[in-house]
């Protein structure tokens, strides 16, 4: 009966051993499949000049707290900064990033009075602005005249957070470190950018040019309105910066934005590019978009 029961015992325990091993081979199959998807959409950026038929149905997408369609960026590593760019752009680095939830567009006015109503919030203010004044209350353009402390707020009521700079620039320009959300070279009905003839002075609507989207279909990461994120800024936080998950210096004077705008040339729409600016400054530039950690899901 013992030598039965110690029989019985071994084959159980080869039987899980054997279950465990397919589990294992199955989701390694898997990530092997997701990542094939994910370089033959890389290698169609550039390639897009008149259609984008890229198809971005593979990356999972759901519906914040506050109405916003979310899109999923997979874990794994990507190529942060540039070796060409400015000096606190140094040096490129292998980076990891766990996987995490991305506005599928930058924050609109209308959106951003949504909140305002609910949370009695103050109205968005420039000091100077350039145009009409009447074109930061156009409900489908970005929003601007926002600080860092009002981007914050505003992503803390809708039950999510500011991006850190390094998932903000995974997000623009995938895990081959694209120059450009669309690949690596300038092109025609990508982005709201100055002295383009694009049909927007200043800011525009969101969402506008879809040829201009980034490798998992996130709109206006270059152009447009420039972007807060939650990180502070160093000019030299790349050379020490952790490899993985990094979430910026631990205190600073200024915030990074990213992204460029409507008012910046080519070279500064770079998705590698860093600007910083004090918390508290409200610009007809500066917009925003949150993100989620995708453990705080609910």
């Amino acid at each position: 009966m013992r030598d039965k029961n110690l029989m019985f015992g071994v084959i159980a325990c080869f039987a899980i051993s054997i279950l465990l091993l397919l589990v294992i081979i199955w989701e390694i199959k898997k990530s092997i499949d997701h990542d094939v998807r994910v370089q033959q959409m890389a290698k169609k950026t550039n390639d897009v000049a008149v259609s984008d038929n890229r198809d971005f149905s593979i990356y999972e997408t759901f519906v914040g707290d506050d109405g916003r369609e979310m899109v999923l960026v997979p874990e794994g590593i990507f190529s942060r900064g540039s070796d060409s760019g400015g000096f606190d752009e140094k040096p490129a680095q292998e980076i990891y990033l766990d996987a995490f939830y991305i506005d599928k567009y930058e924050v609109s006015v209308k959106e951003y009075n949504k909140y305002r109503k609910a949370a009695s919030y103050v109205k968005p203010s420039v000091p100077f602005f350039p145009g009409d004044h009447a074109i930061m209350d156009v409900p489908s353009h970005a929003v601007v005249g926002v600080s860092w402390h009002d981007a914050t707020n505003y992503c803390t009521w809708a039950g999510k957070r500011l991006l850190t700079e390094a998932e903000w620039e995974k997000a623009a320009r995938g895990t081959h470190g694209l120059d450009f959300p669309w690949g690596n070279k300038i092109l025609p009905k990508r982005a709201n950018l100055a002295g383009t003839g694009d049909g927007y002075p200043y800011m525009g609507p969101v969402g506008k040019y879809p040829m201009g989207r980034s490798v998992y279909g996130i709109f206006d990461m270059s152009g447009n309105v420039s972007e807060w994120v939650s990180d502070f800024y160093d000019q030299f936080y790349y050379k020490t910066a952790p490899i993985m998950n990094p979430t910026g210096p631990e205190k600073g004077k200024n915030h990074v934005f990213k992204g460029g705008s409507w008012d910046a040339r080519s070279v500064d729409i770079r998705t590698s590019k860093r600007f910083a600016a004090s918390p508290g400054r409200k610009d007809s530039i500066l917009g925003f978009r949150c993100g989620l950690s995708k453990k705080d899901k609910k």
